[in-house]
């Protein structure tokens, strides 16, 4: 009886070693919740679960755990600590070398037979020199057998080196992995679950931790086709991609993923507003809390189907993906499709001729959808072909959206000087004066007509004695365009052929003595 008890006793205290797999994930752009499960067979009363492999980066104050297939279990304590790898190391890297060491001497067994070989054909050769007296039937039986055993030799040493680039090429991928054990190796953590279970059962651990080692990122490719069967304007395909990476050091595999859009990186709060105290010295600069330094700031307190908007509210969102995904570790990333937006644009050619006389294709539209989507990286595609990279900005439901695809070769910008004149002039009350006045030529040289936007700025002064006055300026125009003084637009329609001009002219008075700013 004392002995049953004894027993009973030592495989209750006895860890149950485990080595789980993460079955779910939520990636963050800053960082990644990852859950963890294990199922053991288990004995009613008290008991411990070793759980080992874990990666390095698990925070500890993030960790939870939840016990599931029997009822009234409880976790009574958890214990988190470091393992270092140099047992694992030393032995992956004895396996290595055990397979590096058979197949070295394979590849030494097939060079010294084909120097074998070699040596045989060698002597037939030497053979066949010295022939003595022989009958011409006599030579021809020789030959046929030094034909023979050189075709023979000849075509052993074919197949000897054929398996010698399989085993070579086994050889520099043993010699490879053998570095990368010794330069890769890393810490792992390990769990230990003290438990007690009311009955015998299968109890199911799950683990739920938060690690930087994994997060995700959005990237973008824009297709804009310029011309639509039967409808003016053009429409722009925005597929969004997520950007999965981790490098936890276990490979996932048929993993329930979700992309979650809530930054950390960003902070929690807004920064602290003080009282702006000026004096004639130079005013103190405010920081915006991204250019905080980090003292201040910790003082502070693969393609897949498309992916579900699962959870959203006023202020966050997840993607779902419905089926699980496989994502290695490493440092390369791996690429999911999140969503795709078919955007209706309107199309026109952009420029800016006092800054440059190129003009830029651009496509503006209004972005409509469920959730919003962060700022990222777009590829951009004009009606198939390649023509660059940007930047996209995050977009709400109702934003507008304008992307640049590239440069239109058939769009001609001149910039005609029609006036440029600097002096003084008045009587009893002497100005320095500048006057300017330009012409753009635009020029379609399209077979269509096409819509341009051309761009121009008039000087702002921040001063009362220095005025500006706008001369002649071709109408209609919109002025201070997006809320920006001095900026004029002009909305043209060029005909396929022909020249439209517009006029933009300024002038700049300063007092006698005072020197006109550099224009």
């Amino acid at each position: 009886m004392m002995k049953h008890s004894l027993l009973a006793i030592a495989i209750a205290t006895t860890p149950f070693m485990a080595q789980a797999e993460i079955t779910k994930a939520t990636l963050y752009p800053s960082h990644a919740e990852l859950t963890w499960e294990e199922i053991e067979q288990v004995g009613s009363g008290a008991g411990t679960l070793e759980i080992g492999g874990l990666p390095v980066s698990l925070q500890d104050q993030s960790l939870q755990v939840v016990l599931e297939g029997i009822a009234g279990s409880q976790v009574r304590q958890v214990q988190v600590s470091r393992v270092e790898q140099a047992e694992f190391v030393a032995g992956e890297t004895r396996r290595i070398r055990d397979e590096l060491a058979t197949v070295t001497l394979r590849i030494q067994e097939q060079e010294d037979s084909i120097r074998a070989w070699n040596q045989q054909v060698t002597l037939m050769s030497k053979a066949a020199e010295s022939p003595h007296e022989l009958s011409a039937s006599e030579l021809n039986d020789m030959a046929a057998a030094l034909k023979d055993t050189t075709q023979s030799a000849l075509s052993e040493i074919r197949a000897i080196r054929a398996k010698m680039t399989d085993d070579i090429a086994l050889r520099d991928r043993l010699m490879r992995e053998l570095a990368q054990v010794k330069q890769g190796a890393k810490a792992t953590k390990k769990v230990l679950v003290r438990y007690q279970a009311p009955e015998t059962g299968e109890l199911q651990v799950k683990l739920r931790f938060q690690t930087t080692e994994a997060s995700w990122r959005s990237e973008y490719n824009a297709r804009l086709k310029t011309e639509l069967e039967g409808e003016s304007g053009g429409e722009v395909t925005l597929e969004h991609l997520a950007v999965v990476q981790q490098t936890t050091g276990t490979d996932w595999s048929g993993v329930e993923l979700r992309l979650a859009t809530a930054n950390a990186r960003r902070g929690t709060a807004m920064p602290p507003l003080y009282s702006w105290v000026v004096s004639p010295e130079p005013p103190q600069v405010y920081r915006s809390k991204s250019s905080a330094s980090m003292a201040d700031m910790q003082a502070e307190s693969l393609m897949v189907s498309p992916a579900v908007v699962e959870r959203q509210s006023a202020f966050t969102q997840s993607y779902w993906l419905p089926q699980p995904v496989d994502i290695p570790s490493g440092s390369s990333g791996q690429r999911l499709t999140v969503a795709e937006h078919q955007i209706p644009v309107e199309v026109a050619t952009w420029t800016a001729p006092v800054m440059d006389t190129t003009g830029y294709l651009n496509a503006t539209g209004i972005f409509l959808s469920d959730a919003p989507i962060p700022a990222g990286q777009v590829t951009l595609f004009r009606d198939g072909q390649s023509v660059g990279e940007s930047q996209l900005q995050e977009l709400a439901d109702g934003e507008e959206l304008t992307l640049g695809f590239g440069v239109d070769e058939g769009i001609r910008v001149a910039v005609v000087n029609e006036l440029e004149r600097t002096g003084e002039e008045g009587v009893w009350k002497s100005e320095n004066v500048q006057r300017r006045q330009n012409r753009f030529e635009i020029t379609n040289h399209h077979s269509k007509p096409v819509q341009v936007r051309i761009f121009d700025r008039l000087p702002v002064s921040q001063m009362d004695v220095l005025t500006v006055k706008p001369l002649e300026i071709s109408e209609p125009v919109e002025r201070d365009v997006d809320d920006k003084k001095g900026i004029l637009a002009w909305n043209r329609e060029v005909p396929a052929g022909q020249t439209v001009n517009v006029k933009s002219g300024f002038e700049v008075r300063v007092p006698e003595g005072t020197a006109l700013p550099g224009l």
